[in-house]
């Protein structure tokens, strides 16, 4: 992660998060602590999503990170703005749902 001077992380201790392959890769960054059931609360997942439907299939992590470049790249900010906005609606829907899945 040398690569990423200064990032910040955020992951919601899922079991993949939380392996030894992932804890070694993740210890010379910060990360934020994310409760592991408040993904509804969790922009990023969305914009995860959004990555993975468009990426396909690469063939090698060279392909890979080129790719998702590309896509970020092309995002468009109304998606982002769409998810920051809906942020009310979801912590509202989250408590309703006392902490379970809201759908979102």
């Amino acid at each position: 992660m040398q690569w990423l001077p200064g990032a910040i992380f955020q992951h919601d201790n899922a079991r993949p998060h939380t392996t030894r392959v992932s804890q070694d890769c993740l210890c010379t960054v910060t990360t934020l602590p994310w409760l592991a059931l408040s993904l509804d609360l969790s922009p990023i997942k969305h914009i995860w999503d959004h990555l993975e439907r468009r990426v396909g299939h690469p063939t090698s992590l060279s392909e890979l990170k080129a790719r998702l470049q590309q896509i970020w790249n092309e995002m468009s900010q109304d998606i982002i703005q769409n998810l920051y906005t809906s942020m009310p609606v979801r912590i509202a829907s989250c408590i309703r749902a006392r902490g379970g899945s809201t759908g979102y």
